[in-house]
């Protein structure tokens, strides 16, 4: 059913790869930023709700 209701649509085979790519494309980059990020920094972060002290 979705294959005939996509078929009908001109130039839905675009959007379908843009799409796509850009999924793609943000969990690609968002898997290198935890990858390269500082271990500290997450830490920090991790933190920050239940830390009372004022940041340093």
């Amino acid at each position: 059913m979705f294959k005939q209701f996509i078929s009908r649509i001109p130039g839905a085979d675009v959007y379908m790869v843009g799409s796509f790519l850009t999924f793609l494309t943000f969990f690609l980059l968002m898997g290198l930023y935890l990858i390269l990020v500082d271990k500290k920094q997450l830490e920090q972060i991790s933190r920050l709700p239940l830390d009372d002290s004022p940041a340093a």
